[in-house]
């Protein structure tokens, strides 16, 4: 019975730890465009929110992140990048336009001590990949579709 017990809290706290809400700020404001069937099935599917986790990050850690692609036109995209809460890290969201080439898409964020760059790629179980490079460091995350800010 122990055992039993032992298990069904187990079960309760994955469970609860699962649906914890993201700590990545988003802005009251997102507006996402359906893209215009001209674009891409391979862009055309990142369009939407995305959420996920950064690995990579000091003491094996992780980070909430979320992408919101709000528009997709041509070789561009515009798109809200947020990052939660870290230790190191501070919680921040900021609008920027991504460049599309080879279905990739990938922005730059002008810092103190050089540029982080960010590429995301719609993989074909429907999940994005995302790297973060900065200065030598990288980190990595597979976010999947959201409909909701978390």
């Amino acid at each position: 019975m122990n055992r039993l017990m032992l298990v069904a809290v187990a079960c309760l706290l994955i469970a609860g730890c699962a649906n914890q809400p993201s700590s990545a700020p988003l802005p009251a404001d997102l507006a996402i465009v359906n893209p215009d069937a001209s674009v891409p099935a391979d862009i055309r599917g990142s369009s939407g929110m995305w959420a996920g986790k950064w690995r990579g990050l000091a003491g094996g850690q992780q980070q909430d992140t979320m992408l919101v692609v709000e528009r997709i036109a041509g070789n561009e995209a515009s798109v809200v990048y947020s990052q939660g809460a870290h230790v190191r890290f501070r919680s921040l969201h900021l609008r920027a336009t991504a460049k599309v080439e080879n279905g990739v898409l990938t922005f730059s964020v002008p810092l103190k001590d050089g540029p982080a760059v960010y590429s995301y790629n719609l993989q074909g179980d429907g999940s994005l990949d995302a790297k973060m490079e900065y200065r030598g460091f990288k980190a990595v995350s597979t976010l999947k579709r959201t409909t909701n800010a978390l």
